[in-house]
């Protein structure tokens, strides 16, 4: 059973070359086939147009033994059958052959599967136009042929229904079949043909009137005619809010017979209160959309449900064109992302940007130095297109083995989420594994699949638009969401994937990672994140460290007073300054114990409380100086305590120059420094496991990744994969603190004169306070956790010290791997240990196997 099986399914894995082979097969045949129908076409045209009575043919000999007609006595013969059986009916079969020939050159790319129950619904349309046009011709002599002009086939069938009816009922029945046949057949409608007739007849009319009258009063008409009649290349998108039976809008929002006087409706003067009724019935699932009009007929493949079409409904003075009808039996859901609010008003054009010395006065330099955003213009798909890319994306996944229904579109200004609902069975990372396909057969950038939609049992499958909108960085700052927030650490992302302003706050990420290659927008990111800090808060309120490995990014925002230190070049003094945080974050944690608060928004509000009192409070900590005496001396004030966010741009060049020394302070910060008020924000471009190691990742939730190269990378930041099918440029997955899904962002873009402009500001402003033991590193203090960064320094210094010579001394044996193992420590720190150990006395230098002698006595015992 297991070998059949096999011998079953054998023939349907078809190699490489099998496939190429089909592939060229099916190109020759069609190319075959189009060249014989047309050879054909024009061979039995040549032989109908020439033909001769007198030319020996099907019924009879001839009188001339010499053929005239151009196709020969072949052709002479064909042509006698063809006009004896059908009479100048005849003339359609090279019609029909035309038709089918340029039908394969327009579905060229098609499969050469047969719709054998369209076909033979045509062909049979094509017989009964054949019945009833020889019949017609039989029973009346028009554009003077002969009443025989039918043929055998036309009189036998007319003579036999004239004998069951009448001539009038035979006509009329003979009529009726010829436009239903011919409907089937070619797909043409007539009550788009009437459309069209009456919109001729009503235009040439207006024409006329306006001829008559100078043209004044209809002109609007006149132009409101225009759109339908030329058709944009990329139609503007209407707001679509109610839904008009189709029988009932055009392009104009009515038909030709209804807006002749007297039949069109009651009160055509006041547009406004016929839209109420729009007002009050909402359709969320249209908004947005743009409704492109095709004048072409509906053809037969698409048969559609025309009892209801959405119609347009823009302003008052200007209708738009109707949207094209769905399939029948399916009703797809286009519904746009709502808007949380109205993006900010533009100010007037006229109105002169503020320059810097205007603005020096205020605290925080304002937003108008930011470019103002533009205009929002849906560039999006049409309804056609949604439509369209809809049924595409059924088919190519069904050509893959799975089998999927697009319940709802959601078309945003970059992106369109498809909603599909997979068959029972379906495993969703089946879908997922098929993105790159599907973006080859849809023929776009990237495709992402969203396997968890909160909320909804279906899979999205995001698509990425034919233009997409640039999002500002002023346009971010001045949604209602920012000025809300009262935190100074509030971050401007950018917009989601529905343009809807997207914020976070540090503070209670309470650190971020972050990571994209080399042109995704990882440093405009980073950009727009200070700005919207720098464009918040004051130095009073966020400090600033900033790393810059490679002396290019940050380098910009040297010299404002927020910083704490020079932007940072050297990894040495960057690892230095790491330990300052630690001991600054110790510090900090001593005051907030004493004070008995748990973080440093409480410890910041019960300082204002007690100087708004009268009664500040005092350092505990403060040591008075022992070379000046104690009356000259006064105990300090306590003050507020500003945020410190440390900024490193380039992780891993920090991390490739120092080593793992700084793994442990960073790890330290992320552990413990949350309600001290210091944050990190560590952006990298080679997101790999030996620079964001388990231990980062472990203690830094919020991570936001731009477009990476694979699906490793993406893995190593989010934990999951995605990142690797962004658009870049700013496109990102940013993972929210205590959250499993990631949310797609559209970054925010800042160029850098905006970037100069704001640091000139600052900068005329005041002067940066630095503080000098930040990049000292205080390398005097020892803290407990902390490895010792000075090279060269003295080991003896160690916390672990004298216990290591306990350990030693004690146990009469000493090496390395026994001092990492039981202290738990490097194996630099531990050799460290050991030699220092080897400068005391302790123990003996190491000899030719390594060996060494404890010389120290055992501590003595109690």
């Amino acid at each position: 059973m297991a070998e059949s099986a096999k011998a079953k399914k054998a023939p349907q894995e078809l190699t490489e070359k099998q496939l190429r082979f089909r592939g060229l097969v099916a190109q020759g045949a069609r190319e075959g086939a189009v060249i014989a129908l047309i050879s054909l076409c024009i061979y039995l045209s040549m032989a109908l147009v020439t033909f001769s009575p007198s030319d020996p043919g099907w019924a009879s000999i001839g009188h001339d033994t010499s053929v005239q007609n151009y196709a020969g006595r072949t052709g002479a013969w064909l042509a006698s059958l063809f006009m004896d059986f059908f009479g100048h009916v005849a003339y359609l079969f090279p019609l029909m052959i035309a038709g089918y020939a340029l039908m394969l050159i327009r579905r060229r790319n098609d499969s050469l599967d047969l719709h054998w129950p369209l076909f033979l619904m045509r062909f049979g349309g094509f017989l009964l136009i054949l019945l009833s046009a020889t019949s017609l011709l039989s029973l009346y002599s028009v554009f003077g042929l002969g009443v025989s002009s039918g043929g055998v086939l036309g009189a036998t069938v007319a003579d036999a229904m004239v004998r069951f009816f009448n001539l009038p009922a035979t006509t009329l029945l003979l009529i009726a079949i010829f436009l239903f046949a011919l409907t089937v057949t070619t797909g043409l409608s007539w009550f788009w043909l009437m459309d069209q007739v009456g919109r001729l007849t009503l235009k040439t009319g207006l024409a006329f009137k306006s001829m008559f009258s100078g043209g004044s009063k209809p002109a609007k008409p006149e132009s409101r005619q225009t759109p339908a009649a030329k058709p944009a290349p990329k139609p503007e998108p209407p707001v679509i809010k109610d839904r008009v039976p189709a029988a009932e809008s055009t392009a104009t929002g009515l038909r030709w017979w209804q807006r002749i006087p007297g039949f069109g409706p009651k009160k055509p003067k006041k547009p406004k209160a016929a839209a109420k009724p729009s007002e009050d019935r909402v359709e969320p699932g249209l908004d947005g959309l743009s409704a492109a009009v095709d004048p072409e007929p509906a053809r037969l493949e698409s048969f559609s449900s025309r009892d209801e079409a959405p119609a347009s409904v823009g302003k008052p003075e200007k209708s738009q064109s109707a949207a094209a009808p769905q399939p029948a039996g399916r009703s797809l859901k286009i519904s746009p992302f709502k808007k949380d609010e109205q993006p900010p008003q533009s100010k007037d054009k006229g109105s002169k940007q503020p320059s810097l010395l205007e603005d020096i006065e205020s605290p925080i330099p304002p937003i108008s130095l930011l470019d103002p955003p533009e205009e929002h213009q849906e560039k999006g798909y049409s309804q056609e297109s949604l439509e369209h890319m809809s049924r595409l994306l059924e088919e190519k996944l069904a050509d893959f083995g799975v089998s999927v229904e697009v319940v709802e579109v959601n078309p945003g200004p970059v992106i369109t989420r498809f909603e599909i609902k997979p068959a029972a069975g379906v495993k969703v990372s089946k879908i997922s594994n098929l993105a790159k396909d599907l973006a080859r057969s849809l023929a776009v950038l990237s495709v992402r699949v969203v396997e968890v939609i909160p909320g909804k049992s279906v899979v999205g499958i995001e698509i990425p638009n034919e233009e997409r909108e640039m999002v500002r960085l002023s346009e971010v700052l001045s949604a209602r969401v920012f000025q809300e927030s009262s935190s100074p650490l509030t971050l401007a992302l950018g917009n989601d994937i529905g343009g809807n302003p997207m914020v976070a706050n540090l503070a209670k990420m309470p650190h971020l990672l972050v990571a994209g290659t080399t042109g995704s927008g990882k440093s405009v990111g980073v950009n727009a994140m200070l700005l919207s800090m720098l464009l918040k808060a004051g130095p009073d309120e966020v400090r600033f460290i900033m790393v810059d490995p490679k002396m290019l990014e940050l380098s910009i925002y040297d010299g404002i007073p927020h910083l704490l230190a020079p932007v940072v070049t050297d990894m040495k003094e960057a690892a230095n300054a790491l330990r300052w945080c630690v001991a600054e974050m110790e510090r900090r944690y001593k005051l907030m114990a004493t004070l008995g608060v748990r973080n440093l928004a409480g410890y910041n509000r019960k300082v204002k409380d007690a100087a708004a009192a009268g009664e500040p409070l005092l350092d505990p900590f403060w040591k008075p100086d022992e070379y000046l005496a104690n009356d000259e001396q006064e105990r300090p004030e306590l003050e507020t305590l500003p945020f410190i966010v440390v900024v490193i741009d380039e992780f891993a060049d920090m991390m490739m120059i120092v080593g793992k020394k700084v793994e442990e302070l960073i790890a330290r910060i992320a552990q413990k420094a949350r309600a001290a008020g210091i944050h990190l924000i560590l952006a990298t471009q080679r997101p790999s496991v030996d620079v964001i190691t388990g231990l980062i990742k472990a203690n830094i939730p919020t991570r936001m990744s731009f477009q990476v190269s694979s699906k490793i990378d993406s893995r190593t930041v989010l934990d999951q994969g995605g990142a690797e099918q962004l658009l870049g440029h700013g496109d990102m997955l940013y993972l929210p603190p205590g959250s499993g899904l990631p949310v797609r962002v559209h970054g925010a873009f800042v160029d850098d004169d905006e970037v100069h402009r704001v640091v000139s500001a600052w900068k005329a402003r005041g002067e940066p306070v630095y503080v000098d033991d930040v990049l000292n590193g205080a390398e005097g203090e020892s803290l407990p956790g902390v490895p010792n960064l000075s090279e060269g320094g003295d080991s003896e210094g160690d916390a672990l010290f004298d216990e290591a010579v306990a350990f030693v001394t004690e146990g009469r044996r000493v090496s390395i791997s026994s001092v990492q193992r039981k202290f738990k420590i490097g194996y630099n720190r531990a050799a460290n240990l050991v030699d220092a150990m080897e400068a005391s006395g302790v123990v003996s230098a190491a000899g030719h196997n390594g060996a060494r002698e404890v010389l120290a006595p055992p501590p003595p015992r109690d």
